[in-house]
């Protein structure tokens, strides 16, 4: 099975390390899913067959060129995907679905969800060029929901014991069919989808090299809450 190439970790962003230190097109390849943000939390990104799409609330969707330096990624090839119909699924119950395919265990587990939904809630940051704290970001975003929207939902599913290096549960960002729409995922809902899923059992970590991550001061207690908060 192939592995999820990490940059950073959620506890690093979550305490405020947002410097663009890593080209993600490195760990691209055709078939390559996966999320990320961009500088300062400018913008939220989404990896569809390799590409990376980034928004901004109140800007269009874009699609960068290489070299694209992010402060967090967690990318996968995704080649050998399990693929099943379900039904009738929301954010409440969309883990039973999974469940019952593939053990949502000790595992990492890759995901994308095709469907049209028929209530999706969105966020994306506001773009600046201040340094913000990640609760200043949470607290200024752009929420957008949409009615009857074809796209996919991209991400993965971590495991509890994991949670302070990546988002604990579900984590997914979309991407519409057309291109034009993208963002961190709130809620949704829809009648039917088309479930791909690959379990992941090696996640390859890189950490920044500079000395501002070294002395980066993460306040462990409060972490789980702050993660909570503002991914889940």
């Amino acid at each position: 099975m192939s592995k999820i190439y990490q940059f950073s970790t959620i506890g690093a962003l979550m305490s405020g390390y947002f410097s663009p230190d890593q080209d993600i097109y490195k760990v691209c390849s055709c078939s390559s899913i996966g999320l990320g943000c961009s500088e300062n939390l400018n913008a939220e990104m989404t990896i569809l067959n390799g590409t990376p799409y980034t928004a901004t609330a109140e800007e269009a969707l874009k699609t960068p060129e290489a070299p694209l330096e992010v402060p967090f990624y967690q990318v996968t090839s995704f080649d050998h995907f399990q693929e099943y119909h379900i039904g009738e699924a929301s954010t409440k119950n969309l883990e039973q679905f999974v469940q019952a395919v593939i053990p949502l265990n000790n595992n990492f587990i890759a995901l994308r969800i095709k469907a049209t939904f028929h209530e999706l809630t969105l966020r994306r940051p506001y773009a600046s060029s201040e340094t913000r704290s990640v609760q200043e970001v949470s607290d200024h975003q752009e929420v957008s929901t949409y009615k009857e929207i074809q796209g996919h939902l991209i991400g993965f599913w971590t495991p509890e014991m994991f949670g302070r290096i990546s988002v604990p549960g579900f984590h997914f960002h979309f991407l519409s069919e057309d291109k034009s729409v993208s963002g961190h995922v709130l809620d949704y809902y829809f009648s039917s989808a088309l479930l791909q899923c690959e379990e992941k059992n090696v996640i390859e970590i890189t950490h920044p090299k500079t000395s501002a991550f070294k002395n980066l001061n993460i306040d462990i207690e409060g972490l789980d809450e702050v993660i909570r908060k503002v991914e889940q």
